[in-house]
């Protein structure tokens, strides 16, 4: 019985060796298992108004949609959303633009935020439509014909 535990031992080192190495020449191996995959901490959905969630699956893709899935004909407000309220049937947003991280590289698609971006957006969850792109005077005025209060927008982490 000795002899057969001795040889159990080996090879067990021989195989956490193995696995030891691999991941020194290479750290992205355990990815492969999915061993680091799936939603970071910081992910999450909020429920807004009209059956609309807000939706964080990334840093950068941070967007508002139907909580029950949505299709080309559905009104969102797509990323990068920094800012968002409520009131009765309408969602409110401040949104960042993005831009390509590389634009002159075709197969980098990642989109990274444009500081010198931002518009605001205007759901109305019961109409289906969006009045979007809007600068800060045009927003205002919006506001005002559909007789909305001016809400305050409030940051997506502490909405």
């Amino acid at each position: 019985m000795n002899k057969f535990f001795k040889i159990f031992l080996f090879f067990s080192g021989f195989i956490i060796a193995l696995i030891s190495i691999t991941f020194l020449l290479n750290p992205r191996f355990f990815t492969s298992f999915g061993l680091m995959y799936g939603p970071g901490i910081q992910d999450f959905s909020k429920s807004l108004t009209g059956g609309y969630n807000l939706y964080r699956n990334s840093a950068h893709e941070v967007f508002i949609a139907p909580d029950n899935g949505w299709s080309d004909e559905d009104a969102i407000i797509p990323a990068k959303v920094i800012k968002v309220n409520a009131y009765e049937e309408f969602i409110i947003a401040e949104r960042q633009g993005l831009k390509r991280r590389r634009p002159n590289d075709s197969l980098d698609t990642y989109e990274i935020p444009d500081k010198n971006i931002k518009d605001y957006w205007i759901l109305n969850t019961e109409k289906n439509y969006v009045l979007k792109n809007l600068k800060s005077n045009d927003f205002k005025r919006k506001l005002d014909s559909l007789k909305i209060p001016e809400t305050e927008l409030i940051g997506i982490y502490e909405y």
